[in-house]
């Protein structure tokens, strides 16, 4: 049985990684969004190794912003895309 701090809600938003292993920006989309984390569509091919600190670039009309910037880190990698860990974000 899966154990989680949060529940994840079926949310498809995109999302930009600021600093993706290569220069410049990418634009992705979640599958499922948490208060705790996200999860990233993105072939496997193209995740990024488990541990990396990434910064995002996410819509901030979920926290009353218009873009919100924050930290995440890659902590599951899956054939279907990679699971992030909000670090320095709190809904509370």
């Amino acid at each position: 049985m899966e154990r989680r701090a949060d529940d994840r809600q079926a949310v498809t938003i995109s999302i930009e990684i600021l600093d993706p292993p290569h220069p410049g920006k990418v634009s992705l989309i979640t599958r499922d969004l948490s208060k705790g984390g996200a999860f990233i569509l993105v072939s496997k091919e193209y995740c990024l190794p488990v541990g990396r600190i990434v910064s995002l670039r996410m819509p901030g009309v979920l926290w009353g912003e218009k873009i919100s910037t924050i930290s995440a880190r890659v902590v599951r990698v899956t054939d279907a895309g990679m699971a992030l860990q909000f670090l320095d974000f709190d809904f509370m």
